[in-house]
């Protein structure tokens, strides 16, 4: 029996590359996330088949089984990083060792909590180490790691302003 050949990340990437190329509109991706109370501030939210878990820690009034909602939006901002280097370093014949995002952020909880209407809710900043570990030539890896966070789609999220619709079902019971 003839095995079915594995295609390489490389490989996914070119292909997917070419692929948006000629058919722009199956670039277009519309993910989906259905986040569900399960009890005091701990959630559970489902995307594709995955759970995914949040929680504060006890000090906020949490029960601590899990990080907290911003927390997950800072480990989305490095994974977001992380993974589309590793990506396109593949995809550019650049040799990875070992790589490692670790992302701040600095809040003020007066916005969060409405004690002052003068102060955002959201990060005031965001700060992130990308350590690359690479025997390639640090020129080329660095231009490839500002591509990538220039194009992180998840940073790009944060920096711009985006559309952000809603509804509220209220069902009295």
């Amino acid at each position: 029996m003839e095995q079915k050949k594995e295609r390489g990340l490389k490989e996914i990437v070119a292909a997917r590359i070419e692929l948006f190329k000629r058919k722009p509109e199956a670039a277009i991706y519309k993910p989906k996330a259905t986040s569900k109370h399960v009890r005091g501030l701990y959630t559970e939210t489902k995307v594709r088949e995955h759970l995914v878990k949040s929680d504060y820690g006890e000090a906020a009034g949490g029960t601590n089984l899990a990080p907290n909602p911003i927390e997950l939006l800072l480990s989305a901002v490095a994974a977001c990083i992380e993974a589309a280097f590793y990506e396109f370093a593949e995809h550019e014949g650049i040799k990875v060792q070992s790589l490692a995002v670790d992302v701040e952020g600095t809040l003020d909880l007066r916005g969060f909590f409405m004690v002052d209407e003068s102060v955002t809710p959201g990060f005031q900043d965001l700060k992130y180490t990308f350590t690359i570990e690479t025997s390639d030539d640090e020129a080329k890896v660095r231009d490839l790691a500002e591509r990538v966070v220039a194009h992180c789609p998840v940073v790009d999220s944060l920096k711009r302003p985006i559309s952000l619709t809603g509804n509220f079902l209220i069902r009295n019971t």
